[in-house]
């Protein structure tokens, strides 16, 4: 049994209250509320202020032939990126189109990104969210080059980054429980596989939002393969790079691998990482994540990752 099936695992960091997510460089605010304060920010000043509105995500503006539509320098157009203008791919995650448009991704993203951020470090989870909205963008400038989408066509929103992350949650917690709007219980997996199958179809169909359908699936494969594959590469870039997430990871007992131990001392060592495992896991079940300390956190980061390759290595991970 597996250590994601224990009483103190089901449902992950999404069977309760949120844990004290970890603090950004300097103890700061953590990275999801940062996140959302930017994005409220860009929308009000947008909203209050209409020219610096037409500025960012574009509009319609007064000439002296009538009317005339600007492209604003921050939204997604497929276009000007394919003419060098590649900042749209990162800048586009901070606009939105509506109040509704940002409250809705807003609010998952309060709801998903908490659990994540108190997993990972404020960097990684700002580096994987950034990733998952960039994929989505590219899948869109991609059709856009194909001529699926129409390259003078603009696009904002989150929804890549927020597609992203639920791809992981769905891979990390898949039995988790989420309320579809609000009223329906189901699991976190069965929602990711219905929106997956929604945003294909729009593709398919040209719905009326296709194009934000395109960045919504590009996004959810994108977090499905990082939980899938991602931790481990982030791992090895930690390893080379340890100013990359500001702490290294611990090294392996010497002898563990299976190149330099044979079989008695692999399975030693899969004895070790269960045992820590579980009395670290016990003991964020009974107090909480704040109640680890850093070397703790490391300890269980390190046994975590090991175990999760045997897994892969064995075929036994789950998968959505």
């Amino acid at each position: 049994m597996g250590w994601r099936d224990r009483d103190y695992a089901r449902g992950g960091a999404f069977s309760g209250a949120h844990s004290a997510p970890r603090r950004g460089v300097g103890g700061g605010r953590s990275i999801v509320t940062t996140l959302i304060v930017i994005n409220v920010v860009l929308f009000a000043l947008g909203e209050f202020f209409p020219a610096l509105g037409v500025l960012l995500s574009g509009g319609s503006t007064r000439g002296p032939f009538g009317l005339a539509h600007r492209y604003g320098v921050a939204e997604l157009v497929a276009g000007l990126v394919m003419q060098g203008q590649v900042w749209r791919l990162v800048t586009a995650q901070y606009l939105h189109a509506g109040l509704g448009h940002i409250f809705f991704n807003m609010l998952v993203l309060h709801f998903l990104g908490r659990p994540l951020e108190a997993m990972w470090s404020a960097r990684k989870f700002f580096t994987i969210y950034t990733v998952c909205g960039v994929s989505g963008n590219v899948f869109y400038t991609v059709l856009a080059y194909r001529g699926v989408i129409d390259p003078g066509m603009p696009a904002v929103g989150a929804s890549g980054s927020i597609y992203g992350l639920l791809g992981v949650v769905a891979v990390l917690f898949p039995t988790a429980t989420v309320y579809l709007y609000f009223l329906f219980p189901i699991r976190i997996r069965t929602a990711a596989l219905i929106f997956g199958g929604i945003s294909l179809f729009q593709i398919i169909q040209r719905g009326n939002n296709y194009g934000g359908e395109a960045c919504h699936l590009a996004g959810l494969g994108f977090g499905v393969w990082w939980a899938m594959k991602g931790e481990a590469w982030w791992a090895r870039t930690e390893w080379r790079l340890p100013g990359l997430s500001g702490r290294r990871r611990p090294s392996r007992t010497r002898g563990t691998s299976s190149r330099q131990g044979g079989f008695a001392r692999r399975v030693e060592e899969r004895r070790v990482d269960a045992e820590t495992i579980d009395r670290i896991l016990r003991k964020v079940y009974d107090g909480g994540i704040q109640s680890l300390s850093e070397s703790e956190k490391r300890e269980l980061q390190a046994a975590t990752d090991r175990q999760r390759q045997r897994e892969r290595d064995a075929g036994r991970v789950d998968r959505v």
